[in-house]
Formats: structure tokens, C-alpha cells, sequence
């Protein structure tokens, strides 16, 4: 596989994603398989989120995909998917928790600065807005090595609300490690459908308004979605 450079993307606004309009497929959320190539470890629920649930759920299609994307890659590597649907408890939880790390790592920036930044990384978790992750279309995941496990050098710890995270911001550096294996991982995902936020190189998603925005899409095809430990 030809495996190009990632290109700079506009940054959206949440005000331009809630105006997508939704025209809702009724696909099933699924509990996203473990196979050779594809894994799933639940970093929220592992990391004591309140709420959090203890595995990896998503759309029908978004879990085919995967596979599919998982298949692209070299044999010695997988996807790790580290999280997929979340409820809005949840997407509450985790606004706070990055938005505490903002506020300690950059005092220096105003609140409105800060929030700023915050919504560069976390979605709204307002009870009158459907986020990417509540929908079942977004996954975070990254690489790993099928043999040890090993998570690969993507060059930004996952959900660190840095400029290192931006998808592009090693393309300046293609000898760097997590420049290529930003460009794999962006690959194999973009053959098969996904598009990415710009501001987070785990971010991926399919059939939500924030895909159909990056997507070029009049419309989307996943509202809100529900999952149900109980009756699952």
C-alpha cells in the first residue's frame, strides 16, 4: 500500500456539526470483536472514569470497518481500540478531567483560552448536543505490535491536549518514527472510510455529523445511540 503524507484539514466548529442533519440508519451498536489484528482495551473503564463501561461498542458498519482497516496492515501490527461509544456521563467526566489538565498545564492562557483548547479536544457534553462518540460512529484507537502487545510511537500520548496531537504535526519530521506510523494508521483508515478530527491522531469516525462534515457529506446517518449493559 502507498502510504502518502497526511494533509492539513480545516478545524471545524461544534456549532457547524450540530446543524448536520441526521438522517438516522437504525444500524445496532456492536461489541467490537478481539481478533489477531484487531483488539480492544476500554482505557476509560481501566482508568476508574465514572460511568465508563468495560468494553469497546460500536456501530455495526463502524465495527466491520475496522476489521477491514485491521487487514491493511502489515502482519506484525493491529488495531488497538481504546475507546468507541460513550454516553454522555461519561463524555461529562472526561471534559472535566481534561479540562483540570489544561488548566494546571497552561495557567498562563485565559479561561476563555482554555476553553478553547478544551473544545480542540473534548466534544460538548451538553444534554441538547449529540457528540461524536455518543452516536457509535467514533473510535480512538492506535497501533500495536501483534507479537508483544507493544503499542507503537505515535509521538503524543493518547487524549494529551497538545499541538503534538494534531493528526499533521510530524509531517515537517517524516524521519521521525510517529510520522510514519501516524501516516499508516491514517491510511489504512481512510481506505476503508474513516475520516480524522485534525486535532487528535486517535480520533476516527463513520457515519456521524462530524464524518459528514469532514466528509463532504449533506447529511449523516447516526444520531444518539444507546447501549444497555443489562439487556448486552
Amino acid at each position: 500500500m502507498l502510504i502518502s503524507s497526511i494533509p492539513t484539514s480545516t478545524q471545524h466548529s461544534w456549532k457547524n456539526i450540530e446543524n448536520i442533519p441526521i438522517i438516522e440508519s437504525n444500524e445496532s451498536l456492536l461489541t467490537i470483536p478481539n481478533t489477531e489484528n484487531l483488539k480492544q482495551f476500554p482505557i476509560y473503564f481501566d482508568h476508574n472514569v465514572p460511568h465508563a463501561i468495560n468494553i469497546c461498542v460500536a456501530r455495526h458498519s463502524v465495527t466491520q470497518r475496522l476489521q477491514q482497516a485491521a487487514n491493511l496492515l502489515p502482519d506484525h501490527l493491529g488495531i488497538l481500540v481504546l475507546d468507541a461509544w460513550r454516553s454522555r456521563a461519561v463524555q461529562k467526566a472526561i471534559q472535566e478531567e481534561v479540562g483540570n489538565t489544561i488548566e494546571i498545564k497552561y495557567p498562563h492562557l485565559s479561561v476563555s483560552e482554555q476553553q478553547q483548547l478544551l473544545s480542540d479536544f473534548v466534544a460538548p457534553a451538553r444534554a441538547d448536543f449529540i457528540s461524536p462518540h455518543l452516536t457509535g460512529g467514533s473510535v480512538d484507537i492506535t497501533l500495536f505490535e501483534r507479537e508483544t502487545g507493544e503499542w507503537l510511537d505515535m509521538g503524543a500520548d493518547f487524549d494529551e491536549p497538545t499541538e503534538r496531537s494534531h493528526t499533521h504535526f510530524y509531517e515537517d519530521q517524516p524521519e521521525h518514527p510517529a510520522c510514519q506510523n501516524r501516516r499508516l494508521l491514517y491510511s489504512v483508515m481512510s481506505n476503508v472510510g474513516f475520516t480524522n478530527l485534525p486535532t487528535e491522531w486517535w480520533h476516527f469516525d463513520y457515519g456521524n455529523p462530524l464524518w459528514a462534515y469532514y466528509n463532504q457529506q449533506n447529511h449523516a446517518v447516526y444520531g444518539a445511540a444507546h447501549w444497555d449493559a443489562v439487556t448486552h
